[in-house]
């Protein structure tokens, strides 16, 4: 007989999680040009909390850079956005995108559901 696969329902939820879309009014980000956010998987969080402290807010930036895609599936942000990120935009508004981002309970979060 063959062995139960305990993983298969884990797996299978994984796979029907939600794209979140996140719209930052004061990016114009809105609409069509909204963040399109994928689930995180355990690598992708262990690679960008990796080396990070408890001081260290930079690790909201790599949040936005790892994970904020257009609505065709590219990404929004690279490397070279960290620097201007770390000089030139809103802390504030930088933490509230990592953390609806990161959060899967906000409520004002429009989600796309997969297929």
């Amino acid at each position: 007989m063959p062995k139960k696969d305990y993983l298969e329902g884990a797996i299978s939820h994984f796979k029907h999680q939600e794209i979140k879309i996140i719209e930052v009014e004061e990016w114009g980000l809105i609409g069509e040009d909204a963040i399109y956010v994928k689930p995180f998987t355990l690598l992708e969080k262990s690679e960008i909390f990796k080396g990070s402290n408890d001081n260290d807010l930079t690790v909201l930036i790599d949040v936005i850079i790892k994970k904020a895609e257009t609505k065709d599936g590219e990404k929004m942000f690279d490397l070279e956005s960290k620097i201007k990120m770390k000089k030139f935009v809103d802390p504030d508004i930088i933490g509230k995108v990592a953390t609806l981002i990161l959060n899967n309970s906000d409520d004002t979060i429009q989600t796309l559901k997969k297929n």
